[in-house]
């Protein structure tokens, strides 16, 4: 297996992924994942400078996992990374990532600062309507 497992940011145009062999994977059921979490991994990019002393969703972010049972990666991501049809490229080549064997899909669980905002600004337009 060449793909490798992992999570990703883009802040502005700067992508940046940490990444392991799914050898060095975290198991939950049938799901192999990258063991470090979003918010730990910002926290050391934080202490290191590379990253703005924010809330650690507040950028577009993504994880690639893999499901043993279907024998696919799982790419999932922030739309504002997802609309960068570049940036997705980028990521797969940097994950060695099978393009007939990813399944890539927006995920609500990681919505950026701006993607929060915009959501909530429509749904009050819509209370005022």
């Amino acid at each position: 297996m060449t793909g490798r497992i992992g999570i990703f940011y883009l802040l502005g145009d700067k992508l940046l992924i940490d990444s392991s062999p799914i050898s060095r994977a975290g198991v939950f059921s049938d799901v192999e994942f990258h063991m470090l979490t979003h918010e730990d991994w910002w926290a050391r990019l934080t202490s290191k400078g590379v990253s703005p002393n924010t809330f650690y969703a507040e950028f577009p972010r993504g994880r690639v996992s893999y499901d043993r049972r279907e024998g696919v990666f799982r790419f999932r991501a922030d739309l504002c990374i997802l609309r960068r049809e570049h940036v997705v490229k980028k990521i797969m080549k940097r994950m060695r990532l099978p393009a007939g064997r990813t399944r890539i899909c927006a995920d609500g669980g990681y919505r950026c600062g701006e993607c929060v905002s915009a959501k909530i600004s429509a749904q009050i337009a819509d209370l005022t309507d």
